[in-house]
């Protein structure tokens, strides 16, 4: 007798792609520790493996390893770590959120296009929410700017602008897709793409910045290996239109202040690189690292480096697998995103590469070890590439509307009637 999971179209995986999108949409609120996020992502693994569990294939093996590697790279620094409260808890947040991502990747072998459908569109309600509530902080338009707003730069409902900056980034390269091919929503994708340029510039986060113009640019890039070369032009006059939708806000006087402080080399750049360079020197006389944590303790400021933190924490094997974790999914995505014969699950898989690749690069100036939005890419860079054309994608016309956000994506199930004739 099948069991509840195994029941094509039944509630378990409806149960999983709700928990997964209320999840997701949570995540534009993180000022406190656990974050929503968090809260909902823990309910969300145990509660829905009750009914359906996550499924090893053999292609995640390797991504498996390396997040195992790099887990045995913290534990092994761990014991080397002189303040071992922060230790284990920054240990912990890492364990927690390789973890969930690979809870992630089992349940998309499981229901592949539907659910990475489903987590991206909760990813752009997520970004049009934190981001419609900041930009109306910033421009006078709505109350919490002096929470939203520090400093002069847009930091919505985070507490860093770098990260609301980056965060926005996978939500325009979506919206940028799907203002090209999703005809019925059209408006509201415009919608989200406009509220994330401007999220994005008023965060006057240079790291973002970068990262957007490269996620744009390997989209673009993507869909032309795809030969889907009309698409992509599609989105570079898209991304004509938005810039002059900027020009037009860079006229405003705060914003076009703003702009020429953080246009022009900061007094800290040196700072951060002659830390850079000294938890480097660090590194070679501590290879199996200092500790999960310790870079604070042992720098005068952040390693504001992925891969600088890596090293320099967990020894030449934390780098070695937190970069190589990072290449070989947007390695991954891209290759699947190129081959997969299915058009929606292609333009998805691009749209993670492209974003994944913007991060990738972010990740070198800035540490996004704990940011949340970069363990669900990795995530989502091992959905299955699906070779048949689903039935939500074979056609231009029938492209998802906005209201399947957290549709349940299962296969639907045949009636008695219909199964009795087959059967005969």
């Amino acid at each position: 007798m099948p069991t509840l999971a195994s029941r094509p179209g039944g509630p378990a995986p409806g149960l999983v792609h709700g928990l997964l999108a209320l999840t997701v949409v949570s995540g534009f609120v993180v000022r406190m520790e656990p974050a929503p996020y968090d809260l909902a992502m823990v309910a969300t693994v145990g509660l829905g493996s009750l009914v359906v569990l996550p499924r090893l294939r053999p292609s995640l093996v390797l991504p498996g390893v390396l997040v195992a590697l790099l887990l045995l790279a913290n534990a092994i620094s761990l014991t080397l770590v002189v303040n071992l409260g922060r230790g284990v808890v920054f240990f912990g947040v890492t364990a927690y959120l390789a973890l969930s991502a690979a809870w992630i990747a089992g349940w998309l072998e499981r229901d592949r296009t539907p659910l990475l459908r489903t987590l991206l569109h909760a990813y752009a309600l997520a970004a049009l929410l934190g981001g419609a509530l900041g930009v109306a902080a910033y421009f006078g338009l709505g109350p919490g700017a002096a929470i939203m707003v520090p400093k002069g730069r847009l930091q919505g409902l985070f507490k860093d602008a770098n990260v609301l900056g980056a965060f926005m980034v996978p939500a325009v390269v979506l919206a940028a897709a799907r203002m090209v091919e999703a005809r019925p929503d059209r408006l509201r994708w415009i919608a989200v793409g406009g509220v994330g340029l401007l999220a994005v510039l008023s965060s006057y986060s240079r790291g973002a910045w970068i990262n957007l113009a490269i996620s744009l640019l390997a989209y673009v890039g993507l869909r032309v290996l795809s030969g889907r070369a009309r698409a992509s032009m599609g989105v570079v006059v898209g991304a004509v239109l938005a810039l002059g939708l900027l020009v037009m806000v860079m006229d405003h006087p705060t914003v076009h202040a703003m702009l020429e402080i953080r246009a022009s080399t900061q007094g800290y750049d040196d700072d951060r690189f002659a830390n850079q360079a000294a938890g480097l020197a660090l590194a070679l006389e501590h290879p199996w690292g200092v500790g999960p944590g310790a870079t604070e303790g042992t720098l005068a400021i952040s390693a504001h480096s992925l891969y600088v933190r890596a090293l320099m924490e967990n020894g030449v094997l934390g780098l070695w697998s937190m970069a190589g974790l990072v290449g070989l999914s947007l390695a991954r995505a891209s290759w699947a995103a190129t081959q997969s014969r299915d058009p929606e699950t292609s333009r998805l898989l691009a749209v993670v590469a492209a974003a994944l690749a913007g991060a990738a690069v972010e990740s070198a100036v800035i540490d996004t070890v704990h940011w949340r939005h970069l363990w669900l890419l990795l995530a989502m860079a091992w959905a299955p590439r699906q070779d048949h054309s689903s039935s939500s994608s074979s056609s231009p016309n029938s492209t998802p509307t906005w209201s399947t956000i957290a549709s349940k994506g299962s296969a639907r199930t045949r009636s008695p009637r219909s199964a009795a004739r087959t059967s005969r």
